[in-house]
């Protein structure tokens, strides 16, 4: 076989070529509120480290392993546009584990200890409920991500 002939099998139409593009934005929103929601945890909990190392304590062992997991979470996002399959194990395990650690601060913070998780926050009531109402919130995102997240697996999102 000639090298033209090998070249022109390798040149893809313009048909095709606005196919796969297409395909690409579609696999780009698909996975956008996972990137999304990820950023804000991980801007969210380095904000959280940030402000554990005014006062050190054992809680500072949380925020940072969170950091660890959303960036191998947000490291599946992007094996994502190139795979066949969506296959979001770590991104559901980070979600989960968000999920956990945002019940465990409101229960922590309602048993009194929000100074030791939060030093720059008083032990006033007004803290407590800005630090639970952001705890909710949080809660929150993550539910519609996991929603999203089975919508995804069992293929019945719109993309």
């Amino acid at each position: 076989m000639s090298k033209g002939m090998a070249s022109k099998k390798l040149q893809k139409t313009p048909e095709q070529l606005k196919q796969e593009s297409k395909r690409k934005s579609q696999l780009f929103n698909r996975y956008m509120l996972f990137r999304y929601s990820l950023a804000v945890f991980f801007f969210a909990n380095l904000y959280w480290l940030l402000v554990q190392l005014f006062q050190p304590s054992l809680y500072l062992i949380l925020p940072s392993l969170m950091l660890i997991a959303i960036i191998i979470a947000t490291a599946e996002q992007f094996k994502l546009y190139s795979a066949e399959e969506s296959r979001l194990t770590k991104t559901e395990f980070v979600l989960r584990a968000q999920a956990i650690l945002q019940g465990l601060i409101v229960v922590l913070v309602i048993l009194g200890h929000i100074s030791t998780l939060f030093p720059t926050f008083s032990n006033h009531t007004s803290a407590k409920l800005f630090v639970i109402g952001l705890q909710l919130l949080g809660l929150a995102l993550v539910v519609l991500n996991i929603k999203r997240l089975e919508q995804v697996k069992q293929n019945t999102d719109k993309y």
